[in-house]
């Protein structure tokens, strides 16, 4: 009997870890303005501001989202006699949607991964906002789990030419 409710508790556990699949961009970044979840899990905004014009910053970060992070990746594993492959999407997005705001769009789809957004998994969405001729803020909705990027992505509106560790490159 304790056995019976031990695998109970578990499947439920699993199922609340799941959580909601967000629907789109603005729905997760409802979702993370929520702030739940816990430890690499534990979802979260916040604001950088970053004193270099709008245009140089929207281009320093498009083009280091381009040249840093690879298109995807496959994997292969073999258990026994058997193989199993996985293909890795890599689906980055930064557009300006008026004169004076940006959107960073981050999301990952995996092959033979049920339950996922359109485009794949959200790691990160940000809006650049432009304050004034010289400064713009950077509003950050990711997970604890992928502060890495939001930190490269801060860098890079700094003007860093470097990768950070984004995408397996210095």
């Amino acid at each position: 009997m304790k056995l019976k409710y031990t695998f109970l508790l578990i499947v439920c556990i699993s199922l609340i870890s799941c959580g909601t699949v967000p629907k789109s961009r603005g729905h997760f970044i409802e979702l993370v303005k929520e702030e739940t979840g816990f430890g690499p899990f534990k979802r979260m905004a916040f604001s950088k501001r970053v004193s270099r014009p709008f245009d140089q910053v929207f281009n320093n970060i498009k083009d280091k989202l381009e040249g840093c992070i690879p298109g995807g990746y496959q994997t292969m594993s073999m258990r026994g006699s058997s193989m199993s492959s996985l293909s890795v999407t890599n689906n980055n997005r930064i557009e300006k949607v008026s004169k004076n705001k940006a959107e960073i769009t981050m999301q990952q789809k995996h092959s033979s991964t049920a339950m996922q957004s359109t485009g794949g998994f959200y790691l990160l969405a940000a809006d650049i906002h432009r304050i004034d001729s010289k400064s713009v803020r950077i509003d950050f909705f990711t997970g604890k789990h992928y502060l890495s990027i939001a930190e490269a992505i801060e860098q890079w509106a700094k003007g860093s030419n470097k990768c950070h560790g984004i995408g397996g490159n210095p």
